[in-house]
């Protein structure tokens, strides 16, 4: 008893879903020449037009299609992939840039400070010496040699 309920819901169904690619489809010509397109007949002059049918589709050119698509999908990925690794050499470039900039600054206060000190453990300020200098303006330089090149 199931099995032909399901039957005759599946076509039921299937004969409302192929009754409008039957449908017939009027071209209506009114008195001043414009022409209208209905499902239904017009008072004036209609003439019925049928729809040509789909065409058929080769399987050879579905597996073109899906290989194309295919192909497409390869190559956005690449595409993305190769943006994703453009957008990634910019920032470090940035960030490059940043420390490059940085380390010019603390380069140019370190050679043009009178004093230099370092904060202690107690947080009071000691002078540097001249051989803790020496080796601060040393690190300055070697920081603008390894950021700006």
């Amino acid at each position: 008893m199931r099995l032909k309920r399901a039957t005759l819901t599946l076509f039921t169904l299937l004969l409302l879903v192929t009754l409008p690619a039957a449908a017939e489809i009027y071209k209506c010509t009114a008195g001043g020449g414009a022409v209208q397109y209905s499902d239904k007949p017009c008072a004036g002059t209609s003439t019925i037009i049928t729809p040509a049918a789909a065409p058929e589709v080769d399987a050879h050119v579905i597996e073109r299609r899906q290989r194309a698509d295919k192909l497409l999908r390869a190559y956005d990925a690449e595409h993305a992939e190769e943006q994703r690794a453009q957008a990634e050499a910019e920032a470090a470039l940035q960030e490059r840039r940043l420390k490059c900039n940085r380390a010019r600054d603390w380069l140019v206060r370190v050679s043009g400070a009178s004093t230099l000190y370092r904060v202690a453990d107690d947080g009071s300020r000691v002078n540097l010496d001249d051989a803790e200098r020496a080796a601060a303006l040393a690190k300055a330089e070697a920081d603008v040699t390894r950021w700006c090149d």
